[in-house]
């Protein structure tokens, strides 16, 4: 999938919503949100490597939270922002 077609993210975003937007969606992303480690720290001083591996979980709870509640048109400009950092 594209994340520069708004078109796309909005299909995407009405599913995200259809999934989440729900009492049981909710449950979901609670549980999500507590394994995933989106309350705590990504930093462990112990083992660096795993500061990658939080970091990773934390960042899908924070793309499906992105969708939820900001606009396509936003989220397009997010992921070309990302992407010009990156490139």
């Amino acid at each position: 999938m594209e994340m520069t077609d708004a078109k796309d993210i909005k299909d995407l975003k009405q599913n995200m919503i259809a999934c989440f937007d729900t009492p049981q969606g909710r449950e979901v992303m609670n549980f999500l949100e507590q394994s995933c480690g989106w309350y705590e720290s990504i930093w462990d001083p112990q083992n660096k490597d795993r500061i990658l591996i939080n970091a990773g979980r934390r960042e899908v709870v924070a793309t499906i939270k992105t969708f939820l509640k900001q606009s396509p048109e936003h989220i397009v400009a997010l992921a070309q922002l990302k992407e010009k950092d990156n490139g």
